[in-house]
């Protein structure tokens, strides 16, 4: 039987074993703490591995009104991704960044270089179709737009593009089945509204449009499209002051937006304010210098002011940035034509001529300008050495009448017939001027 010493001294060791061998509390949080977050990471990493498909549905919305440096950051970052491995989603990731800041160009090859690394990602004919309706090619936009809903993309966006793709095309009833579809989905999309406003104008009904407008602007506010539109339709419908307000409310939300100073330009334009007109006209060149419709309005202007060699320079700009122009020849025809440079207004009304043989002003410039340049040459021979005259020709004798040798008879005056009370005839010959 142990003494009540080495009990006690047994208990403390037991005691001292166990707390030795006992885990803390403490500890047990702290491991499954960092167990957690072991998993949390292996998670990520595992789903950043994931398809391009799960990434380019993450697109971000670069970039912001006001926001470029963020959007620029976010283009660097790409571009360090793209140049290390070239994954698809980074190139499609891009190609929606530089179409959010109106790049187009570079925007298209992106997007083409991620549908060729993977071609069964619905939201990069999405962001194709996108790219392709901005730059004015809304056949094969719409092919994409069909491919995306084929490949499973189910969003609003997709819908009202594809309707505005099929009004543009006249298929109505097609569009505004699918932009009633997008309104399902999300009754207060505002870019819904604005394209049955769209559908709403080229049909004619110019009121419903409006409505349609405003109501899409009370849903977003800064949906450039919806300002460009309301000012062109108060524009054309004479109500300048309405006009102005919409596009200065616009350049609120979009300070260096090249299309709203170009918008601008045309409301004063059309009111004959031709200086402010100018003014604007160039602030949208300064902008976007490849803006060739603001270089075709400053050379009407010039024209107007009979300042006809500025107004050729700006038509030949445009001719450089858009070469199929509708009847650009025409009008630099018409600037040689009045600066006296009848050879080349000739040239240029030829080939406008043969471009377009309807083109009646190009006919009668042509016609004109031949004519100066005959009766120019005809003038100018005048005063040129005479190296090989002809002979001349000796002139037809005269035969001259004299006037002693030949008998003049004289006019007798004519008859005068008077009556009398008993209507009996007399006939009276007088010298004229006698009664």
């Amino acid at each position: 039987m142990r003494s009540i010493k080495e009990r006690t001294s047994g208990v403390k060791c037991e005691s001292a074993n166990e707390r030795k061998n006992a885990i803390h509390p403490v500890s047990i949080a702290y491991s499954l703490i960092h167990s957690f977050a072991l998993s949390l990471f292996i998670l990520l990493v595992m789903a950043s591995c994931g398809g391009d498909d799960r990434q380019a549905a993450h697109i971000p919305d670069f970039p912001k009104p006001g926001d470029s440096s963020r959007a620029e950051g976010a283009l660097r970052a790409l571009t360090v991704a793209i140049n290390q491995s070239s994954p698809a989603s980074a190139y499609a990731k891009r190609a929606a960044i530089l179409l959010a800041m109106g790049r187009m160009n570079e925007a298209l090859a992106d997007i083409e270089e991620a549908i060729s690394r993977n071609d069964n990602a619905g939201t990069y004919y999405l962001t194709r179709a996108q790219i392709l309706r901005a730059l004015q090619q809304p056949a094969k936009a719409l092919q994409n737009a069909q491919r995306a809903e084929i490949l499973g993309v189910d969003t609003p966006e997709l819908y009202t593009l594809q309707g505005d793709l099929l009004q543009q095309q006249n298929q109505f009833d097609k569009a505004k089945l699918y932009v009633a579809k997008a309104l399902q989905m999300a009754p207060y999309d505002g870019e819904a509204y604005f394209f049955n406003g769209l559908m709403a104008a080229r049909q004619g009904d110019t009121a419903q449009a409006i409505t349609l407008y405003q109501q899409s602007l009370r849903l977003k506010p800064r949906y450039l499209e919806t300002y460009n539109q309301l000012a062109s339709v108060y524009r054309t419908l004479g109500d300048q002051n309405a006009a102005l307000a919409y596009n200065q409310q616009a350049l609120r939300y979009f300070p260096g937006n090249a299309r709203l100073y170009y918008g601008r330009g045309l409301i004063y334009h059309s009111i004959g304010q031709l200086d402010s007109a100018m003014t604007y006209y160039r602030q949208t060149m300064k902008l976007q210098p490849g803006y060739y419709q603001a270089y075709f309005q400053v050379g009407l202007i010039n024209q107007t002011y009979r300042n006809y060699y500025e107004a050729l320079g700006n038509y030949q700009r445009v001719q450089q940035l858009r070469p199929q122009f509708p009847r650009i020849d025409t009008y630099i025809g018409y600037c040689h034509e009045q600066m006296g440079q009848y050879d080349l207004a000739i040239a240029a009304y030829t080939k406008a001529t043969q471009q377009n043989a309807t083109d009646q002003q190009a006919a009668a410039g042509l016609w004109r300008s031949q004519r100066r340049q005959y009766t120019q040459n005809s003038y100018n021979s005048l005063f040129l050495p005479d190296t090989a005259a002809k002979p001349v020709t000796q002139a037809k004798s005269r035969t001259v009448i004299d006037t002693t040798r030949v008998r003049i008879t004289t006019i007798q005056p004519k008859a005068r017939v008077m009556t009398n009370a008993n209507d009996s005839l007399k006939r009276s010959i007088k010298p004229i001027g006698q009664n």
